[in-house]
């Protein structure tokens, strides 16, 4: 059996007078040094080109979005929050959203619609506030997200750099032998080619 023998306190000790001046001490003593909280929203947060903030469509010089409803933005949302309804269209594209909502609650802000997208239609903006009065006001349709191309210019112009840096960098070996030399795949003509030569076809096993 074990014995616990319980520290005897002095009177200080049981009137936490000690405690309670040494955290008043802490207190007093943060009050003058440099302050390091934000005065939201007097103050607003610095944003730059790589601040993720809502999704927003860009609006061409036609006055035209380029979206053209494939649905990869909608597939790859982990968070469902994104609702596209394509039909036809006169345009080039055949195709384009009927319907385009984003429900901001749900949005997460994690950037996968906007590297999904194979027509750059959809960026993260620079804007971060969002509230409102209800829930329905909070699910943006094709006209709360539209936003001009120069007003995403600076995302835009960042996001193409970091795609630019991927694809300018060198392949892994396993990926380089498997492209060729020069990291293409061998064309079918090629692979034909060697299928029909002398030598390939000494190779291939004879049935029976």
């Amino acid at each position: 059996m074990v014995i616990v023998k319980r520290k005897e306190l002095s009177l200080l000790e049981r009137l936490y007078v000690p405690e309670i001046a040494r955290g008043l001490s802490i207190t007093f003593r943060k009050m003058f040094e440099k302050k390091i909280t934000r005065q939201y929203p007097e103050e607003p947060l610095p944003k730059t080109e790589v601040t993720r903030g809502q999704p927003r469509l860009v609006v061409k010089d036609d006055g035209n979005i380029a979206c053209v409803s494939c649905g990869l933005c909608e597939a790859a949302c982990p968070a469902y929050a994104i609702t596209i309804d394509g039909g036809e269209t006169d345009r080039p594209i055949e195709r384009e959203p009927k319907r385009f909502d984003i429900d901001m609650l749900r949005c997460i802000l994690c950037g996968f619609c906007e590297e999904a997208c194979p027509k750059d239609a959809i960026f993260m903006s620079d804007e971060l506030e969002l509230a409102d009065y209800s829930r329905e006001m909070l699910v943006y349709d094709m006209e709360k997200l539209k936003r001009p191309a120069a007003a995403m210019r600076k995302r835009i112009e960042y996001v193409h750099k970091i795609n630019d840096r991927w694809r300018s960098a060198p392949r892994p070996p396993m990926l380089a032998d498997q492209h060729g030399a020069h990291g293409h795949a061998p064309s079918a003509s090629t692979a034909g080619s060697h299928a029909s030569s002398p030598t390939a076809a000494a190779q291939k096993p004879h049935a029976g």
